[in-house]
């Protein structure tokens, strides 16, 4: 759940919690004012009939009562009535066919009339009992329409409160997400620090703690690749001694010695080549600078490569080209163009039966990126080992040749300069490696 989600989840439940508790409380005091209210207007009424009786006189009332009840027309919703003592209807606004107001005592009363619950008011006098009442279901119609016109407002209030704090919200948490878009546009291995002045001071804490790990990061990226390039350097006088001792043993040694130092020169060379190969992952990951120099195309760079790789590759290699895409200037300094291609083209040839060819394409699939496709016929890889290919020192079994760090440099190479690096099964069998690098813009084109 966002961060957003959440505080309006919460705000909003309290608010609701206690604007709902504030509306249910006013309505319920409303309710009952309302009440005393309509029964304090009962009472007022009867008072007046009383005063009105009062004024016309007794004479004229009691012939009404025996020429039979004086009927007034009233509202549906009102009534009153006044009886004699001895229980004569002598005035009523119920009409002829209405039931008479039932009285049994002075005060108010609820009672059901003609199917109809009436709230009643009864007055006693001296000579009369005045009994005024109200439709229970008139004042049930008056109660909703004041508790619609109380909350609708305060439901608009509520939603209106709520879409405000909704973008109140967003706007509030707004450097939070340019924050994150920082962040999500820095590269993997940045670890320069993030710059918080412009943030709100909730959120500075937060920003030192992201700086001091980023360098915490940083060192210990420094230690480690400063150990990989001082080991490689180091590591190359012994093998150099080694190597020249093997040489000099090898001019003097018997029929018998010779395989063992032959294969001895052989881990030498698999050793320098792999100390090369960490010198030089070193240098890319590090972001060290590169000794540019001139550009080169994208078939220089193979063919450089096909060269450094040596006299089996220049005989088993097919290149093909697309278009004009061997033109292609690569913005990429020469010297990792070539190395990486040499181990795409070194392990084609390695992994491929000595009888095949390895197929190598170049082609432009955008006006940016020049695109290298080397294909070969070994047994291939599945999806999971294409997938652990470029990790540093997998070889898939400890048998097969190779130091396990030639894709990892290859992919470092991609990385660095914003190309890509795919490895996909071939079939029946075989593997094709796609190495994309960017192309430098030309004027004009």
């Amino acid at each position: 759940m966002s961060l957003r989600l959440r505080l309006l989840l919460t705000i909003g439940l309290a608010l609701a919690v206690l604007w709902g508790g504030a509306a249910v409380w006013m309505l319920r005091d409303l309710d009952r004012n309302l009440q005393e209210t309509l029964d304090d207007r009962l009472a007022m009424s009867a008072r007046m009939v009383a005063g009105l009786l009062d004024q016309s006189g007794e004479a004229s009332l009691s012939m009404a009562a025996v020429e039979g009840a004086l009927s007034v027309p009233g509202s549906r919703g009102m009534a009153c009535q006044v009886r004699s003592l001895r229980g004569e209807v002598i005035a009523t606004t119920r009409g002829p066919g209405g039931a008479p107001l039932a009285v049994s005592a002075p005060g108010y009363r609820t009672t059901v009339i003609d199917g109809q619950p009436w709230r009643t008011y009864t007055l006693r006098t001296d000579a009369f009992d005045i009994t005024t009442a109200d439709s229970v279901d008139e004042r049930l119609q008056l109660r909703r329409r004041i508790a619609l016109a109380a909350g609708v407002p305060f439901l608009i209030a509520s939603i209106g409160g709520l879409l405000a704090l909704w973008f109140g919200t967003g706007r509030a948490l707004a450097p939070l997400d340019g924050l994150r878009r920082r962040l999500s546009q820095r590269h993997p291995d940045a670890t320069d620090p993030v710059d918080g002045s412009q943030l709100p001071g909730e959120l500075r804490p937060l920003i030192r703690a992201l700086n001091d790990l980023l360098e915490r990061m940083r060192q210990a990226i420094q230690r480690e690749r400063g150990f990989t390039n001082d080991a490689a350097h180091e590591l190359r006088t012994p093998l150099t001694v080694i190597d020249t001792h093997l040489q000099v043993a090898r001019l003097h040694a018997g029929p018998e010695a010779k395989p063992a130092l032959e294969d001895a020169a052989t881990g030498v060379e698999r050793m320098r080549g792999t100390l090369e190969q960490l010198l030089m992952l070193a240098r890319v990951e590090g972001r060290l600078p590169v000794d540019e120099g001139m550009h080169i195309t994208a078939a220089e760079a193979v063919s450089r490569a096909i060269e450094v790789a040596g006299h089996d590759a220049a005989a088993r290699t097919d290149v093909r080209i697309e278009g004009n895409s061997g033109d292609a200037v690569l913005d990429v300094p020469p010297q990792l163009a070539v190395v990486a291609l040499r181990n795409l083209i070194g392990n084609a040839l390695r992994y491929s039966p000595a009888e095949t060819r390895v197929a190598v394409e170049i082609a432009r699939p955008t006006p940016g990126l020049a695109a290298f496709a080397v294909s070969d016929s070994g047994p291939g890889m599945d999806v999971e080992a294409a997938q652990s290919a470029t990790r540093r020192f997998w070889r898939g079994a400890a048998s097969q040749p190779g130091s396990g760090l030639g894709l990892t440099l290859v992919e470092a190479i991609s990385q660095r300069f914003g190309g890509e690096l795919m490895l996909l099964p071939r079939q029946p069998h075989g593997l094709r490696v796609e190495l994309s690098l960017p192309v430098r813009h030309e004027p004009g084109v």
